[in-house]
């Protein structure tokens, strides 16, 4: 009896192993320019990058970005390119500087929307992070680590519920 309890245990928290990668919807992986980053000229293309590839329906734009400049003008090309898991637009004025905001509305690979916004000065020195600071580019990519922390938290829950089960199978054979 205490075995087929365990296994019912052990079969529930497995399921939720699976929960966090099916709550993901289309996360930032990469962002160039990235999110607070300071940059001395403006780039000639702003691209994300996810987790995901992204949906496409022929030609229909479901998937686009949108940059404007600190006065409000879109500064971006009124189409962007989907290649993958990455999409980018070609900025049509690069004599900017100031706050830059990108507006992006993407359609994952699960068909779920998923809209986001951004920014980035451009006219500052660049602010450099360090490549071992693996939460400092994080955060300047504009990365949540939510993904992450409920993967580990899920996986350390399972192995607290694993360990609890073994002991009282122990136990209950003494």
């Amino acid at each position: 009896m205490l075995k087929k309890i365990v296994l019912a245990f052990t079969a529930f928290a497995l399921s939720f192993i699976a929960i966090p990668a099916a709550c993901a919807h289309g996360e930032i992986t990469l962002a160039v320019p990235a999110a607070g980053a300071s940059v001395l000229t403006a780039p000639s293309e702003v691209s994300i990058e996810f987790d995901g590839k992204l949906q496409t329906i022929g030609k229909e734009a479901i998937n686009l970005i949108t940059v404007t400049d600190n006065q409000g003008q879109i500064i971006s090309s009124p189409s962007s390119v989907v290649v993958g898991s990455k999409i980018s637009t070609k900025l049509q004025l690069t004599d900017i500087t100031g706050l830059v905001s990108v507006h992006y509305r993407i359609v994952s690979e699960d068909g779920h929307p998923v809209e986001g916004d951004y920014s980035f000065t451009v006219g500052q020195k660049p602010t450099l992070t360090s490549a071992g600071n693996e939460e400092g580019a994080e955060a300047a990519n504009g990365i949540s680590e939510e993904g992450g922390n409920n993967l580990k938290l899920t996986a350390g829950g399972f192995l607290i519920i694993v360990l609890v089960a073994v002991f009282l199978v122990r136990r209950r054979k003494k």
